[in-house]
């Protein structure tokens, strides 16, 4: 019998334990489908209140192909305004105040070292960007002091196709204020700040023959006689080369003849009543052409057509559309387009630095950006960048390449969009700690991004690297 209770007694355990058994589970997994619910709605919440497609993703760094070694040049001053680099095929050429050299895009090994003309000094000037066959027009000092030393670099081989000394006028140029442009059959030089007819000159890509300064047909609807024209000013800006007359027998009455810069063909002209006071201050785009013309609280942008009518005008400070205010032009400025070094025509539209409202705050580290529609001259849109951004050019698909620096030694590249001013969130390279500052001497081809640094050494030195885009 107390063998038949034990075992009874150990049966009603068993079952107690079971019974416990199965609550316990029961209940464990009630928590576990309960604290997976919480769970699963806490991520559900997370997700709903901040999508993974717009959560900001940091830019990807783009990868470093190769270092050139670091050249001695001056990274300041006056003698800094000379630096270009110029890529073409299997070859990146460098200019500086000291050389210009020749670089392999493949890894960065220097091919060749340009000798200067003959009694020529050191490069002073030369062209933005070399021509569809890798030629670039650089400027040296002459014999007498001035930039007026004219040759045509192969940009595959660092020989000088010609070289040229040109006349400056009445006194030797200095680099200041000189225009070099190279395109595929003319390159063009202007001398002189002010765009004096007798510093411009042309020469042939072919041999560095001189061409003659381009004059407009005889027109019967024209006010001025052909005879009677006298060039005051001449500016060229990409493929349009500007002339600004001066009727003899009308005084005070200015002609503006636009003509292809390589050919010399007549495009249009576009006459002026005595005193309406055109002029050639500075020449923002070539197509269509936007000229800045007046001084001071009188200048303004216009934009001409295709045929020379003028299709719209802005006080430079002005909102599109507005005038400037009356008065003697003192005060603050009104919104309007800056024009000026950073601006380029990408498709319908003029990009350009602009200035904002009066009594807007605009921080020191913001860069202002606007797009006006060029039939218009409208303002579509403004958008803020880092201070220090730079505007590289166009991309393969026509859209404005930015250089924007950030915090640390990164520098964001981003393309915008110029019909609505959308910028990319784009890719970052990071930049030596040793740079001296954080502009970049910059150009790009469609495989490869090249960035010269200036770095802080007690020797002013320059370091060319390339990046994949």
């Amino acid at each position: 019998m107390t063998g038949g209770a034990t075992v009874a007694d150990g049966e009603d355990r068993i079952g107690l334990v079971a019974t416990v058994g199965v609550v316990l589970l029961a209940l464990l997994t009630v928590s576990v489908v309960v604290l997976t619910r919480q769970d699963g709605d806490a991520v559900e919440a997370e997700e709903t209140a901040n999508p993974p497609e717009e959560r900001p993703t940091p830019p990807e760094e783009l990868a470093r192909l190769w270092a050139a070694p670091a050249v001695l040049a001056p990274v300041s001053g006056a003698d800094a305004d000379v630096i270009r680099v110029w890529p073409h095929d299997e070859t990146v050429t460098v200019v500086t105040a000291r050389a210009v050299r020749g670089y392999r895009t493949v890894d960065g090994r220097e091919t060749w070292d340009a000798d200067a003309p003959p009694g020529a000094g050191a490069p002073c000037a030369a062209a933005p960007r070399a021509n569809a066959a890798g030629e670039g027009a650089v400027l040296y000092e002459g014999a007498d002091g001035g930039c007026s030393v004219l040759a045509l670099v192969d940009g595959e081989r660092g020989e000088l196709r010609w070289w040229r000394q040109l006349a400056a006028g009445e006194e030797p140029a200095g680099a200041a204020g000189v225009t070099v442009t190279v395109g595929p059959e003319t390159v063009s030089v202007g001398l002189s700040g002010d765009g004096a007819p007798e510093a411009f000159h042309r020469l042939a890509v072919a041999d560095g023959a001189t061409l003659p300064l381009p004059r407009p047909p005889e027109r019967a609807e024209a006010e001025c006689r052909p005879e009677l024209r006298q060039p005051v000013a001449v500016r060229q800006r990409g493929n349009r080369l500007l002339v600004l007359s001066q009727c003899r027998g009308t005084p005070g009455s200015r002609e503006l003849s636009v003509h292809d810069a390589d050919s010399g063909d007549w495009e249009w002209s576009h006459e002026t009543a005595p005193g309406a006071g055109l002029d050639l201050r500075e020449v923002v785009a070539g197509d269509p052409v936007l000229l800045v013309e007046g001084r001071d609280a009188e200048a303004g942008l216009v934009a001409y057509g295709e045929t020379g009518q003028e299709l719209w005008r802005l006080p430079l400070g002005s909102a599109g559309g507005e005038r400037a205010r009356e008065g003697d032009g003192e005060g603050p400025p009104v919104p309007g387009p800056l024009a000026g070094e950073h601006s380029v025509v990408a498709g319908e539209t003029l990009v350009t630095r602009y200035q904002p409202a009066p009594g807007a705050e605009v921080p020191a580290d913001v860069w202002p950006l606007a797009g006006y529609e060029l039939a218009t001259g409208e303002q579509r849109w403004t958008t803020e960048l880092t201070a220090g951004t730079q505007l590289l050019g166009l991309d393969e698909t026509g859209e404005p390449l930015l250089a924007e620096p950030t915090d640390g030694d990164l520098l964001r590249v981003r393309t915008l969009d110029p019909a609505t001013g959308e910028i990319s969130a784009g890719d970052s390279v990071a930049l030596s700690p040793d740079r001296a500052y954080d502009r970049q001497f910059a150009a790009f081809d469609e495989n490869q991004l090249y960035l010269l640094t200036a770095l802080a050494t007690p020797t002013p030195k320059l370091r060319l690297h390339a990046y994949e885009r």
